[in-house]
């Protein structure tokens, strides 16, 4: 199968937000209030999220129809 790399590269982003929305959490809780610039991005890093869930999703819903040599 030809997509274990595709998982290893998704698996590996999703590795590095986590860590990046980690590092967020804690500059929030220790050295500095969310500010409404802040509070923008986060909307919009949760409405592409989100976008990704849905995305994700439907991967499951795709059909197999190989294609004609």
């Amino acid at each position: 199968m030809n997509t274990l790399a595709h998982h290893a590269a998704i698996a590996q982003n999703l590795a590095a937000i986590n860590s990046r929305v980690a590092a967020l959490a804690n500059s929030f809780a220790e050295l500095a209030p969310r500010n409404a610039a802040d509070e923008a991005l986060i909307d919009v890093f949760s409405a592409a999220a989100a976008d990704l869930l849905q995305s994700a999703q439907a991967l499951k819903q795709i059909a197999y129809v190989p294609s004609q040599p």
